[in-house]
């Protein structure tokens, strides 16, 4: 496939501004979408929201009842050339910082949606499910980047859906911790957004949480899909925001290396689970829903993790002698209970109050 574009150089890399059929940008492209059989291996995940059928069906209705349907906006298309090879381009004129010319789509070479996801589903439900025949012709402009990474990729998806507040937060955090790696931190920081860095290192530590196959945890975060998850009872990032007292810098568990502090912070909901059994078999309870998380990790950071770290005993058995003074106040199963009395604990400011309460008493306690 040859298609007539426009070659411009943009901070050291190609760009075709070209334009495609819908027919051949049916046939030549692909998206990545998070897959949930792959789960929480984010290196081989894809990068985008799983489609919305109300949206895509509406764009397919949209083009097939419209006589001369405008679809003016252009496909951003990535060709992967370090990873497939440089696509052929035949100058045939140019001026000064462009050049006109065929660029060559060699057969079976595939070019990789970055964004016009649902656009790209309308007109195939629009061509295969509503026969709408005539649209195999229509003219869509495309942008085809050439020579860009994977995570150059993800970047410029990220920019244009969180920007625009279309695309799920959980995956933003997703795509800010595959970027980590690639990006520095100073434009890290500013796609993460303002004081809220921790979010880094806090979405990793919650994926690898996520991905643990016995403790706590189990089966209890949600991953950034739509389709039924029997047993998820919080959303990423309610996990991730969570732990801001716990990778704060004037909290001490936060000098921790990964793997360390992911295992005292299982150690400290193994000793929870060990009082309260029964709540955490329960997907109605709260305990493991947002206000428990930001209350019980509060707790751990502020007053938990210190007293017991300094006598140099960080056990789940320890942990759960530690909070068995409070047990019959603030850890039962009515306590905890869908409408028990956690529940008037609304926002960081009833999380920060029932907090307070907790240390205090476990302060008095130790007394």
């Amino acid at each position: 496939m040859n298609i007539h574009v426009m070659r411009i150089r943009q901070a050291g890399r190609d760009l075709y501004l070209g334009a495609m059929t819908a027919r051949d940008l049916l046939d030549t492209c692909v998206t990545t979408e998070w897959d949930p059989a792959i789960g929480w291996d984010i290196e081989r995940q894809g990068y985008q929201r799983a489609p919305v059928e109300r949206h895509y069906r509406a764009i397919g209705r949209f083009l097939e009842s419209h006589q001369d349907p405008c679809m003016p906006t252009a496909a951003l298309l990535s060709a992967r050339e370090r990873e497939y090879g440089v696509l052929e381009f035949n100058r045939v004129a140019g001026g000064s910082g462009f050049e006109f010319g065929e660029l060559v789509i060699p057969d079976g070479r595939q070019l990789f949606i970055v964004d016009y996801q649902h656009r790209w589903r309308g007109f195939r439900h629009a061509i295969d499910d509503l026969a709408a025949d005539s649209l195999r012709e229509f003219a869509i402009p495309v942008v085809i980047m050439t020579q860009v990474p994977r995570c150059d990729e993800v970047l410029q998806f990220y920019l244009i859906n969180s920007k625009q507040r279309r695309i799920d937060t959980d995956l933003a955090l997703l795509l800010l911790q595959t970027l980590a790696g690639t990006v520095d931190k100073g434009e890290l920081g500013d796609l993460a957004g303002p004081g809220r860095f921790y979010r880094i290192r806090g979405t990793l530590l919650t994926c690898r949480l996520a991905a643990r196959t016995s403790g706590p945890w189990v089966g209890k975060i949600a991953q950034p899909h739509d389709l039924p998850q029997p047993g998820a009872v919080i959303k990423l990032k309610s996990v991730v925001d969570s732990l801001a007292p716990v990778l704060s810098k004037r909290a001490s568990c936060s000098s921790l290396d990964d793997d360390n502090l992911l295992d005292v912070l299982v150690r400290f909901w193994d000793a929870l689970k060990a009082i309260v059994p029964k709540s955490f078999g329960d997907p109605t309870s709260q305990i493991q829903r947002t206000v428990g998380v930001y209350t019980f990790h509060i707790v751990f950071a502020r007053h938990l993790y210190p007293r017991l770290n300094s006598k140099g005993d960080t056990s789940t058995e320890t942990f759960r002698v530690a909070l068995l003074p409070v047990a019959s106040e603030f850890i039962t199963d009515r306590f905890w209970a869908a409408k028990g009395p956690a529940k008037i604990y609304v926002g960081s400011s009833g999380y920060r109050e029932l907090a307070r309460r907790i240390i205090e008493a476990l302060q008095s306690s130790a007394t």
